[in-house]
């Protein structure tokens, strides 16, 4: 046994043997160290496995068995889960086979019939130790690149709130304006469903999300004087729902000062996805609707979602923030973004 504490038990083993005796032998000798699941051949353990995937650190397979390999049965899930670490249990005959599969990097290690039973029990502790040791460093490394990743996605967000500034516009309320929009996006009835996707924790992916900021951010100056066009907050709200993408029609109506805004469809949640560079579009047709939002809270108003079934957006006058000095607000963002940046990203 390990001098460290490892939780053994945390991570189950699939054995595949054809031979029932030999699942037996197997769950007497190592059943109180680790938790272990069966199969008794390729074709029960694909589906074993897919059933219990995200539970499995190890797996030990007999190379010859009717209907499916064990080797066969490996190739079909060493793609998508690579980390699984993969023991190839093999006859003498066979030995050359269990090397070259050994050699191509999918089975972390072979162990010949029969086995020597302190042998193997060594070689399993080793085998879910390393499985617990990569799984706890990808877990810490993907949180690493997360909180990088929220550097990056603040950056871009930062960029577009600065972009009246840029273009000589008041632009007043410009980062609750870039806020709203993101509170759009995520609370939008298509976020949280997996279909919006995720950028790849990558420098190249990270490369390209920089250059896709610039050109939107060039994109969004120009096209703010759009957004700005009209005196009046029923004028802005009108151009607002004329922004959106798909050719929606929406619902627009007047409650006193207050502005509804309704419609079937949702197109929220892809057009922060684009914005923020994890989804391969969305990012182009935002880009009017942020304009138009911008040009509502420069008025001093604020867009919230109302609970709906659909899409449905009151715009009501006074709810932004007192009076800032440009650029102000865009400081303040810097510093509580990272919550909703990380919750939006969350949700979609």
């Amino acid at each position: 046994m390990s001098d460290l504490n490892y939780d053994y038990q945390r991570y189950a083993v699939l054995f595949v043997d054809d031979e029932e005796k030999t699942r037996k032998y197997f769950r007497r000798l190592y059943g109180e160290t680790f938790r272990i699941l069966e199969a008794s051949d390729g074709v029960e353990a694909l589906s074993v496995f897919r059933a219990h995937a995200a539970e499995i650190g190890i797996i030990i397979t007999d190379q010859r068995m009717p209907n499916e390999t064990g080797v066969g049965f490996l190739a079909k899930i060493s793609d998508q889960y690579p980390d699984v670490v993969k023991i190839l249990s093999t006859a003498y005959s066979d030995l050359d086979a269990a090397i070259g599969s050994v050699n191509k990097g999918g089975i972390y290690r072979y162990i010949t019939k029969p086995w020597e039973v302190s042998e193997l029990e060594v070689t399993l502790l080793r085998a879910m130790e390393f499985f617990i040791v990569k799984r706890e460093r990808n877990s810490l490394m993907g949180a690493k690149l997360q909180a990088l990743a929220n550097v990056i996605y603040s950056s871009r967000l930062a960029a577009f709130a600065l972009a009246p500034l840029t273009a000589g516009l008041p632009g007043r309320h410009a980062a609750e304006a870039v806020a709203s929009f993101v509170r759009l996006g995520a609370f939008g009835n298509a976020a949280g469903t997996g279909r919006i996707g995720t950028m790849d924790a990558g420098i190249d992916s990270w490369r390209k999300v920089h250059e896709i900021q610039l050109k939107l951010a060039s994109a969004l100056e120009t096209t703010l004087k759009a957004g700005f066009s009209g005196s009046s907050l029923a004028e802005r709200v009108a151009a607002f729902a004329k922004s959106l993408p798909d050719g929606q029609v929406l619902d627009l109506a007047q409650d006193g000062d207050n502005f509804t805004l309704g419609a079937a469809s949702d197109p929220f949640p892809r057009l922060l996805a684009g914005l923020l560079g994890v989804s391969g579009k969305g990012g182009d047709e935002a880009i009017p609707a942020l304009a138009a939002l911008f040009g509502i809270y420069d008025l001093g108003a604020s867009v919230t979602r109302l609970r709906s079934d659909s899409l449905a957006i009151q715009v009501r006058p006074g709810g932004a923030a007192a009076e800032m000095s440009p650029g102000s607000d865009v400081g303040r963002w810097l510093f509580d973004d990272d919550l909703l940046i990380s919750s939006a990203l969350g949700l979609l």
